[in-house]
């Protein structure tokens, strides 16, 4: 009997090594993707956690914290001790100032100044953020003065271009400047009307309306807020009150009361309070709990509001 033998081939060790060689430069590009992508999806989610954390304190401050217990100052403090005796803050006291510190800023210890509006937070990876609230006096200058707002024309050419009149005051003082309702009223008799205290539980009697839509062609303008009539010769006398109306710009010191936190004059009128969050986090592995660390690693945002004086 003849057998036929099979010739076997196998692969060489060169041809082993050229062929890991391709297929690791072909992978390498790939890898280098994948981790890229990991590492910034990383930093879109530190990211993500600091602004919402900073949005979430900016927005707590604005609405909880009293004007004149938030204190300037990098950090700024919360600081009710000297608000006891104000009236309308009675319910501001130690016991709330602690409750709200801890939610905002845990671990933030009082200190002569109050509690310092600063903290180190994590998120659920691990990653420590370091959070600073920076509070700024945006407070009437000291010459300043006590006078009655003026009343000026701020000419014929708006709406179309700003007001010419309102020039800024030299001081660089801020000012709030309105404007008096534009439309002329439609029915000069209806202040005369009486309201309702209740419009929800009392039913209107005769001639009593319930709500501002409900009086004669909807009108629901105050009696007195309507332009002076200068500059309408020829005009119809519905046509809306733009041709040179007339505004009224008040300086802080007109427009707020003293505040009762302080007796430097530079302070007595401040009306407004620059808020500045800093959060600063290190997205490098070895350094994700020390979010001072310097280096490549380190992220910073900022965020910025006003919180006006709204109790006087």
């Amino acid at each position: 009997m003849k057998t036929k033998s099979k010739n076997c081939y196998g692969f060489s060790l060169i041809e082993i090594i050229l062929a890991m060689a391709i297929l690791a430069a072909t992978m390498a590009p790939i890898f280098f993707f994948m981790s890229k992508g990991a590492s910034e999806t990383d930093l879109n989610v530190s990211r993500i956690f600091a602004i919402t954390r900073a949005s979430e304190i900016l927005n707590a401050m604005l609405d909880n914290v009293p004007f004149q217990a938030l204190r300037a100052g990098i950090p700024g403090y919360i600081k009710v001790k000297d608000l006891a005796a104000i009236k309308g803050y009675e319910k501001f006291d130690d016991a709330w100032a602690e409750k709200f510190v801890n939610t905002v800023f845990p671990g933030s210890v009082e200190s002569e100044a109050g509690y310092p509006c600063q903290c180190v937070v994590s998120d659920p990876r691990g990653i420590h953020y370091k959070i600073t609230l920076r509070v700024e006096d945006i407070a009437s200058p000291e010459e300043s003065a006590k006078e009655k707002p003026p009343m000026m024309k701020i000419g014929n050419e708006y709406p179309v271009k700003p007001p010419k009149e309102f020039s800024a005051i030299s001081t660089g003082e801020v000012t709030f400047s309105y404007l008096k309702n534009p439309a002329r009223l439609q029915s000069p008799s209806w202040h005369k009307t009486i309201y309702l205290p209740n419009p929800i539980g009392m039913l209107p009697k005769a001639k009593e309306y319930r709500f501002e839509s409900e009086l004669p062609k909807k009108v629901s303008e105050n009696y007195e807020n309507f332009y002076l009539d200068d500059g309408y010769a020829g005009v119809h006398v519905d046509a809306p009150r733009f041709v040179d109306p007339t505004a009224t710009r008040l300086t802080q010191r007109m427009a707020k009361a003293e505040v009762a936190y302080t007796k430097d004059n530079k302070f007595r009128y401040c009306g407004l309070k620059r808020m500045i969050i800093e959060i600063q986090w290190n997205i490098e592995a070895p350094n994700m709990k020390d979010p001072e660390k310097d280096g490549p690693g380190l992220r910073r945002i900022h965020l910025m509001t006003i919180k006006a004086d709204i109790n006087v």
